[in-house]
């Protein structure tokens, strides 16, 4: 079943959706798109892209597509990450315009039409606009008041237009879950960077971001348009304290993944040395406020987490470097890796 070659026939959209074993959250995302409100003689197609899932992600496409009058087609990536499941994408995508979002997510029900004129109504290549949340459970009253928690669910209710970039941590952003771009751009950039993003259930992050960066330094331009809104379903699990130290750690893990320290400085067990000092004294720090019942006491702790995450991840990249040097012998069963000494 996989998607038949982009030259094949033009439409003005595609949606795209990667997805990894959450058939249970894409029918609901399927079932908002087949209720959009688009003009007459508007050509547009729906697009996922199954990430290597085993669950019933095929079915509930095949359920779908019942419904969708031949505008749902499915591509398969058996290599688990989500930027490889877009870049596969993009490539089959009929659509002048590429509208991504998640599977998560229900776009408003103009979301589509909204996204075939967004480009050319700020003669730009890349746009982003609103992701509110749709709440699932009661949220608690810790979460709603902090933004530092809301950005870390993707939720973006900057209500002005505005040209990126925006400096980090200012608003608005574009982000991942309401993102428009020109095919013909994110073709021309080789697609999104499959160092970055989630892969499996691991919540690694930072490929949206990396790729408005990437086309603003191509020299294109990226507009936010809250006229262009998605709702981002946000289930209770996703409210308790354990979720966010979890989304930190992967952070952590996932910069680490993506991008090597810089050389130079002493290291210990291929992590620099200056960054377990720093950790050990942020843990410090943070667990007297914890103890002591102090605000920000959480925050401190995330800063932690996310740190440590940075730290496991320098010490898997190096233990996969020092393998490929021969460095190690690889792991027998039931055993663990074992260093050799290199050529003297």
């Amino acid at each position: 079943m996989n998607a038949s070659p982009a030259s094949e026939r033009s439409l003005a959209v595609t949606v795209l959706i990667a997805t990894h074993n959450r058939a249970f959250r894409l029918r609901k995302t399927l079932e908002a798109l087949l209720a959009q409100q688009t003009p007459a003689g508007l050509g547009w197609e729906i697009l996922v892209a199954d990430n290597g899932s085993t669950d019933d992600t095929l079915e509930v496409f095949r359920t779908m597509a019942m419904r969708a009058e031949g505008r749902l087609r499915y591509v398969f990536e058996p290599r688990l990450g989500k930027s490889r499941a877009l870049n596969v994408g993009i490539a089959v995508a009929r659509g002048v315009v590429i509208a991504l979002t998640d599977d998560d997510v229900s776009p408003a029900v103009d979301w589509v039409a909204a996204a075939a004129g967004v480009l050319d109504k700020w003669g730009v290549d890349g746009a982003g606009g609103r992701i509110r949340p749709r709440w699932e459970a009661e949220p608690p009253s810790w979460l709603l008041e902090s933004p530092r928690l809301l950005d870390y669910l993707a939720i973006m209710e900057h209500d002005r237009p505005a040209m990126m970039p925006v400096p980090a941590g200012k608003y608005p952003q574009v982000w991942g879950a309401n993102m428009v771009y020109r095919r013909a751009a994110l073709q021309a950039l080789g697609g999104f960077d499959v160092n970055l993003g989630p892969v499996g259930d691991r919540r690694f992050c930072n490929e949206d971001v990396d790729m408005v960066r990437r086309v603003l330094q191509s020299g294109r331009a990226v507009a936010y348009d809250p006229g262009l809104a998605v709702f981002h379903r946000i289930p209770r699990a996703r409210m308790r304290r354990a979720y966010f130290r979890r989304v930190m750690w992967d952070m952590g893990e996932g910069e680490a993944r993506a991008a090597a320290e810089p050389p130079g400085g002493p290291r210990i067990l291929g992590i620099p040395r200056w960054r377990i000092r720093s950790m050990a004294r942020m843990t410090a720090h943070s667990s007297a406020r914890t103890l002591a019942r102090r605000p920000g006491a959480f925050y401190e702790m995330l800063d932690c987490v996310y740190a440590a995450g940075v730290a496991w991840g320098q010490l898997k990249r190096a233990v996969r470097e020092r393998r490929a040097r021969g460095l190690l012998v690889p792991r027998r069963p039931g055993g663990a890796a074992r260093a050799v000494r290199g050529p003297r």
